[in-house]
């Protein structure tokens, strides 16, 4: 049980990472979640971590893996 709510927090940090536009971060705890517990959001948010890091790679958008803040 303590896994699966250790797993949750880690989601849930990852979810306010990307609303926060860090998307190294973001990845970083959806991977550490999924490896605790997997689940079909916590491998969604896996995904779109990897996605976001791979467009803001090869985009002149994002800076060092980050989103543009919202505001």
């Amino acid at each position: 049980m303590l896994l699966a709510v250790k797993a949750w927090q880690l989601r849930q940090a990852a979810r306010q990472a990307l609303d926060a536009g860090d998307v190294e971060r973001a990845l970083g705890l959806a991977i550490e979640a999924q490896g605790i517990q997997g689940t079909e959001s916590g491998e969604a948010l896996r995904l779109l971590g990897a996605w976001l890091k791979t467009v803001c790679a090869s985009s002149s958008c994002c800076r060092r893996g980050s989103l543009p803040r919202r505001g």
